[in-house]
């Protein structure tokens, strides 16, 4: 194919990975909207995301197997109409009920999209450029997030929930036909007499791909990474910068769109470095888990508000944190062939999404008994405060604990068993040399 055709495949994976985050990140600024139009308490606030990553993680296995069977064009086009049903229906609800299951429609076609996005970029390319296309498609798609957290932050103000939801579908509706047209599965695909993997194959190759240390290792990495910045941006974020910290909502919104900016200028540096040192990424991970772990612990246990600097700096680790993650992909592409990367890649995004939704619920009930405390005190401290958040925010450290310490067990395997293939193919040539050295001394 013609740089050009590349160029319009990746542009239109691009534009649905970006459409799929602004509607994944939407109910972020739009929580106090959301506990306002249908009274709902923390707990079942969160119930609002917590349903769609449920939704999402579980399909992850299922989606993979299907990508490997089908491809990325109609895993794209089928999980976009999914999803775009799902928000036509949450920009309908009047109901609790209703709106957590069009949302859990939203976290079903969500399945779908991104896996696929980053199977098509290995069907286009290989090697570094496969690290770089990557990034920079992920990146892109995080504008998402600016998406949500700016003009649609905008429009819930000014216009209401159901017609900036309706103005989401209908965003969402043209991705459809633009994913139609122009996502083309590989750079060279297979020969039309060539048959495709059956699913009894398919699933067989996922279990071969969990057993890989590798594999394993880009799971708790994405479980480590991918969940901290999730958290903050799709659900509690916003409550926390503006119920619990006092920021205005217009510099929330900006700090929470920031995100976008830092991934920006962070992805590419963070794929040059791992395609310059792809055995140095781990120093990459456990770097960012490092911080993650000093800043929410300086946040946590200072007393009173956090000052300004300290947020900055929490939304600069955050944002970087979402970048980083991806190097779980990085390791998956390192380990596995691309035939069998859908389920590879779906085993993978699991963890960092599992992690996600345990936070966000642990959080809401956390938010909940606190209040719930405050009232029986007679202090009826705001559902949103500082105490509050103090506590909930605290579940994240159990994530980074279990998250880093499976990562640095999985680490020891995998470059066990890379040394052990390496040794492998290596030992005909060392026998050779030795053999060589050995007539030289006689």
């Amino acid at each position: 194919m013609k740089r050009s055709s590349a160029s319009l495949v990746m542009i239109a994976g691009a534009i649905a990975y970006l459409m799929t985050v602004t509607n994944r990140s939407s109910m972020g600024v739009a929580s106090l909207l959301a506990a306002e139009k249908f009274e709902a308490a923390a707990t079942s606030l969160s119930t609002l995301a917590v349903a769609q990553l449920v939704v999402y993680a579980a399909m992850q296995i299922p989606v993979g197997i299907l990508l490997d069977r089908f491809g990325s064009r109609v895993m794209l086009v089928f999980g976009t109409a999914v999803m775009t049903a799902g928000q036509l229906l949450v920009s309908l609800a009047e109901t609790l009920g209703l709106a957590v299951a069009g949302r859990m429609l939203v976290g079903l076609g969500d399945a779908f999209v991104f896996i696929s996005v980053i199977r098509l970029v290995n069907g286009w390319y290989v090697g570094a450029r496969a690290t770089r296309v990557q990034q920079l498609i992920t990146n892109t798609g995080q504008l998402g997030q600016a998406v949500s957290a700016i003009p649609f932050a905008f429009f819930l103000a000014e216009y209401g929930w159901n017609t900036s939801f309706m103005a989401l579908t209908g965003l969402s509706f043209a991705v459809i036909f633009i994913s139609a047209f122009f996502i083309i599965n590989d750079r060279d695909p297979a020969p039309s007499n060539q048959p495709t993997n059956s699913i009894r194959l398919v699933t067989r190759q996922l279990f071969e791909n969990i057993r890989h240390p590798g594999v394993r290792m880009a799971f708790w990495t994405h479980f480590v990474l991918q969940s901290a910045p999730s958290v903050f941006s799709l659900l509690w974020g916003y409550p926390f910068l503006v119920g619990g910290q006092g920021i205005p909502p217009a510099i929330a919104s900006l700090l929470l769109s920031s995100f976008v900016i830092i991934g920006f200028v962070v992805g590419p540096l963070i794929s040059a470095f791992c395609a310059k040192f792809p055995r140095r990424r781990s120093f990459l991970v456990l770097s960012t888990v490092a911080a993650l772990a000093m800043v929410w612990l300086l946040v946590i246990l200072l007393p009173g508000k956090a000052p300004t600097w300290l947020l900055l700096l929490l939304c600069l680790v955050l944002a970087v944190s979402g970048p980083m993650s991806m190097i779980a992909m990085d390791y998956t592409r390192s380990f596995i062939d691309k035939s069998r990367l859908g389920t590879a890649t779906g085993f993978v995004n699991i963890g960092g999404f599992v992690a996600t939704f345990s936070m966000m619920f642990l959080a809401g009930i956390i938010l909940d008994l606190v209040k719930a405390a405050s009232d029986a005190e007679g202090t009826n401290a705001a559902l949103y405060s500082m105490d509050g958040f103090r506590a909930a925010m605290s579940v994240q450290f159990l994530v980074l604990g279990l998250g880093g310490l499976m990562f640095l067990l999985e680490r020891r395997k995998a470059r066990a068993k890379l040394f052990l293939d390496e040794g492998i193919l290596l030992r005909p040539l060392r026998v050779a040399l030795v053999d060589r050295l050995r007539d030289k001394t006689r």
